[in-house]
């Protein structure tokens, strides 16, 4: 038996990214937390960008908290970044920080700055080890790796962020794509929006026994804001919804939400 869901907002996604690769301008767009979608930037040379944040997703019925979330980014060079996350998770009835929930490491490697291509490109795999597998997997850690490249462009006033990869964890693993996009107010506040869509895949069991293979989608439209209160410290915030899940008003609307400190130095 199959169970499958199909993502009507990814041509969506596919209209911009034409629009993207048209034109041809410099980049200095912004990205990452607190949207699901990374851009391609890097810290700088000798520069840490650290974030800790709360994050939510899920319905009424069922949903995961995932605080703290430690996230630790170094610069090394003009074109590397080093990136260490640790999160904590509780699901509906646990208190928070329940269970020590993965580790996160990456390396992000900027090709292409944009000084002169008029975009800019990266590659940004990075390990992950799952101290809180499902029960089919056991007890014991998982691992796995995520494999994404970004790009990013400005166009016209706006910052577009376009990322697209490939996870695997343990025996389940997913596409991802991206499209963010920003747009400074000033020197103080960047408002973004983004697209956010997941096509995974998971063998399993059925009830009768045999073995199956299930596919779950999900397309998340998220808003949120960055807020530059002093040169090295700043609060993110962002909120969305799965559009392929019930309306608002229904207690099955699966819902992302998240609120992070970010510190400079």
């Amino acid at each position: 038996m199959k169970k499958s869901a199909t993502t009507p907002c990814m041509i969506s996604l596919i209209f911009f990214a034409i629009l993207f690769c048209c034109c041809a301008t410099p980049v200095f767009s912004q990205g990452g937390p607190p949207m699901q979608t990374d851009d391609s930037g890097v810290p700088g040379d000798g520069k840490w960008e650290n974030n800790f944040a709360f994050e939510f997703e899920g319905s009424k019925n069922d949903y995961v908290r995932s605080f703290p979330i430690i996230d630790l980014n170094y610069g090394l060079g003009d074109r590397i970044q080093l990136k260490a996350e640790l999160t904590w998770a509780a699901e509906k009835e646990e208190n928070l920080a329940h269970k020590f929930d993965n580790i996160t490491l990456g390396f992000k490697y900027l090709i292409l700055d944009g000084k002169e291509e008029g975009f800019s490109l990266s590659i940004y795999p990075q390990p992950i080890i799952s101290f809180n597998p499902n029960e089919e997997e056991g007890k014991s850690p998982v691992f796995g790796i995520a494999l994404p490249v970004a790009m990013n462009k400005e166009i016209a006033e706006f910052g577009v962020n376009l990322q697209a990869g490939y996870q695997i964890l343990g025996k389940a693993s997913e596409l991802f794509l991206g499209l963010a996009i920003d747009h400074d107010i000033g020197e103080h506040l960047t408002l973004l929006a983004e697209l956010h869509t997941t096509i995974g895949r998971t063998p399993d069991i059925d009830a009768t026994g045999e073995s199956a293979v299930y596919f779950k989608a999900g397309t998340f439209l998220n808003i949120g804001a960055q807020i530059k209160l002093f040169e090295h410290f700043g609060i993110l915030a962002g909120f969305g919804k799965d559009l392929e899940t019930p309306p608002l008003s229904t207690d099955d609307a699966n819902l992302y939400g998240y609120f992070g400190l970010q510190f400079l130095m």
